[in-house]
């Protein structure tokens, strides 16, 4: 708590004693303008509508509640304050919110609805509705609401952008390019519909603008090198789409998008290891460990002799609770030059398989002590084998 809050609770509790509540609220709403989440304003302030504002009370109820993360107690505290007004746009925009930090998509989209109902410029509404339309896969429903949005904001490119961008994904180039106000989006689409002449003029105008190489525009500069990339894989210009690429993660760093871009390439250019090898990396960013073993394992055909992909089928079996699938791995890197860290985790694996010999092969160390152990045990298991013959 800052010392301006703190000197704030103060002056409201001086203000409660003198029976000023009128100046106590403003107060303590001035606290929550600060520290939105200060419980000790919020209850006060519950406390001090509860007979002189219901609505209110209703509302600092469930703000109180959202504090305590006890959602469903604020959703119904929300409903009670729409039961005295139900006009109030505040309250209906905070209902949506709390169904869809609860997880229930449906009913926040009926909510934001009725938010419009009430109150048709509410910027706000339609965002949320495009975002919670296209979590759901209703793209088409998301493509009404962001219409809706051009429609009452003329002037304003954002939605116009979004709506552009929902057409791209449905493949919808032509309304897509109808509507797009941004120079990086145009050009996007203009290279996925194949339009690459008129994607190219955007994009050298956009390289002439010195403001790109300034180190505030990193990102946009970042974005301009992926659509330079895609450009000349459009016309096969391999060499050069690979060095757009690599300028890319220079600024980016390395992520799905990268080595989807770089194992396009690798195809195109022919090149199977490499274009497998940079699939497999794309998959396992993306999180998807089956299809990244499958592309590794395509990658480790090509070229068995490589260490990197033996190591990452290993780690990625691993992960995958496969101990011994991964431990053969381990062997073909340590075949080839007798890795450390693979005779290390090959060593202690097979020590605790009980399996001594394996385990010093790779460089566990073995105490006397054990070696004996385990001496005595092969030849208890040899007298019990022989015993057991001879009596037949």
């Amino acid at each position: 708590m800052t010392v301006d809050v703190h000197n704030l609770h103060q002056a409201a509790n001086e203000e409660l004693i003198k029976g000023n509540d009128d100046k106590a609220i403003e107060i303590y709403k001035k606290i929550v303008e600060l520290e939105p989440a200060d419980e000790i304003a919020l209850s006060q302030l519950m406390d001090l509508y509860l007979e002189r504002d219901k609505f209110m009370y209703y509302i600092m109820r469930s703000n109180v509640n959202i504090v305590q993360h006890k959602y469903e107690h604020a959703i119904n505290d929300v409903k009670k304050a729409l039961n005295l007004d139900s006009n109030s746009a505040d309250a209906r925009r905070k209902l949506a919110r709390l169904y869809k930090v609860s997880g229930k998509n449906l009913r926040a989209i009926d909510e934001f609805l009725k938010l419009l109902d009430i109150d048709s410029t509410q910027k706000d509404a339609y965002i949320e509705l495009i975002d919670l339309y296209t979590k759901e896969n209703s793209t088409e429903s998301a493509i009404g609401i962001a219409k809706k949005a051009v429609s009452t904001f003329e002037n304003d490119n954002n939605f116009k952008n979004i709506l552009a961008n929902l057409y791209f994904k449905l493949g919808d180039y032509s309304n897509a390019l109808e509507v797009v106000q941004d120079d990086y989006l145009k050009s996007k689409i203009l290279l996925q519909d194949e339009q690459n002449d008129k994607a190219k003029e955007i994009l050298d105008k956009l390289k002439e603008n010195k403001d790109l190489y300034k180190e505030q525009n990193k990102e946009q500069l970042a974005a301009y090198y992926l659509l330079e990339a895609q450009y000349f894989y459009n016309e096969k210009q391999f060499d050069k789409s690979l060095k757009s690429v690599e300028k890319y993660t220079d600024i980016s760093l390395p992520n799905p998008l990268s080595f989807q871009m770089k194992a396009l390439i690798f195809e195109g250019l022919g090149d199977e290891f490499k274009s497998s090898y940079n699939w497999g990396y794309c998959y396992k960013l993306q999180k998807r460990p089956d299809e990244a073993i499958v592309e590794f394992t395509h990658a480790y055909n090509a070229n068995p002799k490589d260490k990197n992909t033996l190591i990452e089928l290993a780690n990625l079996y691993a992960n995958n609770g496969e101990k011994f699938a991964s431990m053969e791995y381990w062997k073909k890197v340590y075949e080839i030059d007798e890795d450390k860290r693979a005779g290390q985790i090959l060593g202690d694996f097979y020590y605790q398989q009980g399996d001594i010999k394996l385990a010093e092969y790779y460089g566990k160390t073995i105490e006397k002590k054990e070696l004996k152990e385990a001496q005595y045990q092969d030849e208890g298991l040899l007298e019990k084998i022989i015993s057991f013959f001879s009596k037949k």
